[in-house]
């Protein structure tokens, strides 16, 4: 487990991983006035678990807000494969994000962009002030964001289950580098947000690709050392497999609103308190209150 003084987490990610986590029974928590709770409650759960165990002095939560960001401007079917979310779980985002607020939690959102781009970008803005930084999420896209001072925790099982990327053991898994996951994506798409790549190509073969030629713009320089039939799909399918590094790329220089000193670790609970009791989240407040003594 590494050291980070710096928690960035995908807010949206985790909310739907906690919401699935819990509704695969049907029975779904609800208040006594019956507002539905499950995702809220297995977020904060997830969110307060990470803190006891990262211990961070910056906490820092993205969110998503849209579909049609600039990716959809560039390729109208990106993630058009999706399904709509339940309706029990959208009215959990506002919930969590008026408890993240009342908390004095630093969170954002940005309509034209992904929470992997805020994320991203608010990794790159921590490690330049020379902050460590783990990024919380259940989406491997955030690979590409490892560095020296960027590990990715991607979620499993729960908030006990978290699997630790560095550039050691992301290189251990797929002997590539962390900028090399955009040019993987290139050549093998990704079913689940409809990134079309190279037709005929999966992760093995991409990766055997990138192992000899770095990127897929010196693979398609040097297109005469592939042979056969491979040769031909990459001729066929080159538009494809560039706009596919183009959506698979994070952005990582949005300007934001917020700063390093605007996500200083805090849990103001006394502000929040009404509200978590409203949503009958009193396991929550214990959480929050033994986070509290621990700082």
């Amino acid at each position: 487990m590494p050291n980070s003084c710096f928690l960035i987490v995908d807010g949206s990610s985790l909310l739907v991983r906690a919401y699935f986590a819990t509704a695969y029974s049907g029975q779904l928590m609800q208040t006594k006035s019956g507002v539905c709770t499950n995702g809220i409650h297995g977020f904060l759960h997830m969110l307060t678990g990470a803190c006891e165990i990262i211990r961070p002095s910056h906490l820092f939560i993205a969110w998503d807000v849209s579909r049609d960001t600039f990716r959809r401007e560039i390729f109208p079917q990106y993630k058009a494969t999706r399904g709509e979310l339940p309706v029990e779980l959208l009215p959990q985002f506002d919930l969590a994000q008026q408890v993240l607020k009342d908390l004095g939690v630093a969170q954002y959102s940005h309509p034209r962009f992904e929470a992997d781009d805020l994320i991203g970008s608010m990794a790159r803005i921590a490690e330049r002030q020379g902050h460590s930084a783990t990024i919380l999420t259940g989406d491997r896209d955030s690979l590409q964001l490892i560095t020296d001072l960027v590990t990715v925790a991607i979620t499993k099982k729960g908030i006990k289950e978290l699997e630790y990327y560095t550039p050691t053991r992301l290189h251990e898994e797929l002997r590539i580098q962390a900028d090399q996951i955009r040019d993987l994506k290139a050549l093998m798409g990704d079913a689940s947000d409809n990134i079309p790549g190279v037709s005929g190509i999966g992760e093995k073969t991409a990766l055997k690709l990138l192992l000899e030629h770095g990127t897929i713009e010196n693979l398609f320089e040097n297109l005469h050392t592939v042979k056969g039939k491979l040769r031909e799909k990459l001729e066929l399918h080159r538009d494809s497999a560039f706009l596919s590094k183009k959506l698979a790329t994070i952005v990582t220089d949005i300007p934001m609103e917020l700063d390093v000193a605007d996500c200083r670790m805090q849990f103001l609970l006394d502000q929040a308190k009404d509200r978590l009791l409203d949503l009958e989240l009193h396991r929550v407040i214990q959480q929050l209150q033994r986070l509290t003594e621990i700082a």
